[in-house]
Order: C-alpha cells, then structure tokens, then sequence
C-alpha cells in the first residue's frame, strides 16, 4: 500500500473527511456481499482439485448380508422343515493400475479451474475497489461543489440585498433589479442541486463500502509517471481479461488432450475376499472365498464420436486463441484512449487552476470598479458564475484524473497489490 499511496491534498485540499481511501476499500472487502460470494465459489471450486486426486485411490466397499430360508420336504417316510439362516461377509477393492494419464490430466485440469476463479475472485475485488473509489471521489466532489455553490449563493444574494437598496434609492435600474433577481433564482437552483447530487452520493457510498461517507481523507499519490508503452506491456502482461482467455485455451488443450486418450486401452485390478456361514440355526457349512482379477479394456470402435469430439475441442482451442488475439487488440486500443484521457485530466486540472487565477484577477478588479461605479451589478454577477463553474469544472478534473489513474492500474492489474492486505486468504 504505502508504494503508492501518500498525502495528495494538492488535489483535494481542505476537505472536511477524515476516513481515507485505504479504510474505505478496506471495508468494502470486508462487508460488500459479492466478495462472499465469489470467495464461495473459490471454496467450492477447490474441491474439483480434491475430488480429482481422490479419483487415482482405490474403493474399497464392504457388505454384510443376512438370509434366513425354510423349506418343506416330504418323503415316504418323513416330513422335515429345514430352517438356515446364512450370513455373509464380503470386502472388495478396485484399482486403476493403468489410464494412459486421464486421471493426471484431470488433476491439471481441475487446477486450472480453480486458477480460473482465482482471477473470478481478483475481478470482482478490483471492480469493487473502483466502484468504492468512483464513490469516495463523487462524495468528496459533490462537497467541493456544494461548498462553491454554498459561497456563490452568499454572493448573489448579498448582491441581490445591495441592488434592492440602490433600486429602492433610485441608483440602480429595474433591469440591473430583474438581472440580479435571476442570478439569485439561477444560484439557489445550482445550491440545490448540489445539495441533492451531495446527499445521493453518500447513499451510493454508503450502498458500496458500508461506511458512512462523513470525515474523508484523501490520501491517493498520483506522483507516477506513466509510460504508455509500458502500460501497454503490463496490460498484455498482467490484464485479468487475458488471463481468463488464457485459462480458456489451456483449459482447451486439456479437454483435447483427454478426449485423445479415450481410444487408449486401460487396465483395472479388482480383489475381493467374502466369508459365509449357513449354520447359525441348524448344521450347515463355512465358506472362505478369495477372488483377484485383472482387466484389460481396449477401445475398438465407438461410433466415431470420439474423432467428432476430437473435432470440437480442436475448434474450441482455435475459437480460444483467435479470441485471445482479438481481445489483446481492443485492450490495446482502450489502453491508448485511458491513458490520453488521463493525460487530458490532467491538462485540464492546469487549465482551469490558470483559469481560476485569472478569474479571480478580474473579478477583484471587477469588484473595485463596481465599488467606484464603473462596473454594473450584472458584470459582477457573471464573473461569480465564471468563477463557479471553473471551479466545478476544476474539482470534475480532478476526480477525472484520479478514476483514469486507478483504471489504468486495473487494466495492467496492479490494483489488487495496493489492497492485498485486506483478501481473505484462499490458498
């Protein structure tokens, strides 16, 4: 966490929060219920890895059984009912001794499943990283703009109060009235809306992280310099998306490589050892038997649905590779586009923090030479209004420039290393 996480309040200055970004991913793994659930389907898929060891031991049963039987017999000289109750002890065993590699390939396999939702599990924590992001930088946004909104309102309205006196005095026109009448509408409306955009923002937070959006810290470090062209190489390297086409095609060349051994011969060993004991109620006799057997099978003809299935996982691994190559190229094209529009960001954060110094040069000047007279109210009125929206347009930048940083990482998947802390351990 600390190699890329530290103090950015250049960026965020002065805000109220005091809960940083780190206990806020924090607590979005912890409570969020999609971590749960693709934490499960780790578990379960760990079992494939369990069951296809299990599938190379023997099986072993036993069985007891009990008869009872009674029969009628008559002859010349005598009727007998002979009763005989016949108990029986049997353990058998069966063993694989030979499968040309099926079970092995299947081991692999399963293995390769679970690494495939290992990266399931790393997706869904790095979306709700960014989503718990995108919900921490929208708070601390909408308090920025509430709070320029809040100070452009004060304006306005203090205008609007000196307008009606000069109006009232006879120094001020009904139209300077009017137009400042309509800054003070336009003003409480943008107050409003800020108002709302701020309380449904922390709704959403809260909705993410489970945690109250109250007392933010913004402590997120944009010191790195990015490289496109080795953001380009760490997105083919290290991108989630590819590692799943990649888990396809080796998962592919498994199901291949196990449906060409279907015509391969297989030997099995089975051995039982059964005990019986018909003389529980009249005479009768104890048997001892002992069986061991060895069986060779040797596929001959099935059909041809073994080529047919031959035939489909070639195409699936070729349909798995052309994926893959197509995929690497739309990445490389939304790669390019994330890192020119977080270079545009930040281009735009300079722009408007020269904007503001300008604005607020002529709004003094502006503020002076209505004082003496020269400037009317409605040319004070609309510098405020610059001054606003450069201000919101500079704190949108800002959170621009933070979501396109922290993409960047998620599509190269250095995301997750800055919060390792936090997973469950599944290993």
């Amino acid at each position: 966490m600390n190699k890329f996480l530290t103090i950015i309040f250049l960026l965020f200055a002065n805000s109220v929060f005091a809960i940083d970004i780190d206990e806020a991913i924090k607590s979005t793994i912890e409570k969020n219920p999609k971590v749960k659930i693709a934490y499960e389907k780790l578990i379960e898929s760990r079992e494939l890895i369990e069951n296809a060891y299990n599938e190379k031991l023997p099986t072993i049963t036993g069985t007891i059984s009990g008869t009872y039987s009674t029969s009628d017999s008559t002859t010349s000289t005598a009727t007998t009912t002979p009763e005989t109750f016949t108990d029986k002890y049997k353990l058998s065993l069966s063993q694989n001794l030979y499968d040309a590699g099926e079970k092995d390939l299947e081991i692999e396999r399963s293995k390769l499943l679970f690494d495939r939702e290992v990266i399931n599990f790393n997706v869904t924590i790095q979306n709700l990283i960014l989503s718990a992001i995108e919900g921490y930088l929208t708070v601390i946004n909408y308090e920025k703009s509430l709070k320029a909104s809040n100070k452009n309102f004060d304006s306005v309205s203090r205008f609007l109060d000196e307008t009606k006196t000069k109006f009232d005095l006879g120094s001020a026109t009904l139209y300077d009235l009017q137009n400042a009448e309509s800054a003070y509408a336009i003003a409480e409306t943008n107050l409003f809306i800020a108002q709302q955009n701020y309380e449904v923002s922390k709704i959403t937070f809260n909705r993410i992280v489970g945690l109250k959006a109250v007392n933010l810290e913004d402590v997120i470090d944009l010191d790195r310099n990015i490289n496109l062209n080795s953001f380009l190489e760490n997105v083919e390297k290290n991108n989630y998306s590819l590692a799943l086409l990649n888990n396809d095609i080796g998962n592919s060349n498994l199901l291949l490589a196990k449906e060409k051994l279907n015509n391969k011969p297989s030997l099995d060993l089975s051995t039982s050892v059964e005990y019986s004991d018909s003389g529980r109620i009249d005479s009768g006799t104890e048997k001892t038997n002992g069986t061991i057997g060895l069986t060779l099978t040797i596929p001959i003809f099935q059909q041809n649905n073994d080529k047919s299935d031959i035939r489909k996982y070639q195409s699936q691994l070729l349909q798995a590779e052309l994926t893959l190559d197509d995929a690497k190229q739309d990445l490389s094209i939304q790669a390019s586009n994330l890192y020119k529009n977080y270079l545009i960001s930040k281009s735009n954060i300079t722009s408007n923090n020269k904007q503001i110094e300008s604005i607020q040069t002529s709004l003094e000047s502006i503020q002076e030479e209505y004082n003496i007279g020269t400037k009317t109210i409605n040319e004070l009125i609309d510098a405020e209004s610059e001054l606003l929206n450069v201000k919101v347009n500079l704190n949108t930048s800002k959170k621009d420039m933070i979501l396109n940083y922290f993409n960047i990482m998620a599509l190269e998947g250095s995301l997750i290393s800055s919060f390792e802390k936090y997973l469950p351990e599944y290993n």
